[in-house]
């Protein structure tokens, strides 16, 4: 018995900062998601407007995503923004177009802390959704826009190179002056988006 003590003694707190560990990876993927979910709409602003000025949460459900979970919009320029997403005790930002997804907030970006999707246990149960990639990849593809006014040309070496080296294996079907179509596969399951305003659907693009 003393010795069941005694290993319960040592193993109760280890198991305990283990939970507590989890439940932080957890939040932060939760946190981190309501942003990545928000950018495409937020970008598709952008184009629509030719600025980010202007953007509000409620415009942003009303003309391009009423699925957006309570973000916070925290500035608005013409070239640039910063969202800010909450879960459980995890606070997340974006400063947008072409920030990383940050641990920490807007007001204090330079103590924010890079996001690690790789050590989110949570994230590998979406490892076979396909369009989580896809919404990964606006960003990147509107930053090509604005320096080109242009999707012509636009390739994923391209958009690794310039913009953003740990994008999806997404692919350009094709890439017009205003409009393109991408696509992406994740074990057997496929989802496509035609143009900057479309939403995200299963399937591929279009012939």
């Amino acid at each position: 018995m003393r010795r069941i003590a005694a290993i319960a003694a040592i193993m109760l707190p280890v198991m305990a900062v283990a939970c507590g560990t989890a439940t932080r990876k957890y939040e932060d993927a939760q946190a981190v998601n309501k942003l990545r979910k928000a950018v495409p709409s937020i970008e598709a602003y952008w184009v629509d407007h030719n600025t980010y000025a202007g953007a509000t949460l409620a415009k942003l459900r009303t003309d391009y995503d009423p699925s957006i979970a309570d973000i916070s919009i925290v500035t608005v320029r013409e070239k640039t923004y910063c969202i800010e997403a909450a879960y459980g005790d995890s606070h997340a930002f974006h400063k947008g177009p072409e920030g990383d997804f940050m641990l920490g907030s807007c007001s204090d970006p330079e103590s924010g802390k890079p996001y690690n999707q790789s050590d989110n246990s949570s994230d590998k149960s979406n490892a076979s959704d396909p369009t989580m990639p896809l919404r990964a990849s606006v960003p990147a593809i509107e930053a090509y826009y604005q320096d080109h006014t242009a999707y012509t040309g636009m390739t994923l070496p391209k958009l690794r190179q310039q913009y953003d080296y740990g994008l999806p294996d997404i692919r350009v079907v094709h890439a017009q002056k205003e409009t393109y179509c991408i696509e992406i596969s994740v074990d057997g399951e496929s989802a496509f988006k035609q143009g900057p305003t479309a939403d995200i659907e299963n399937g591929t693009c279009p012939t």
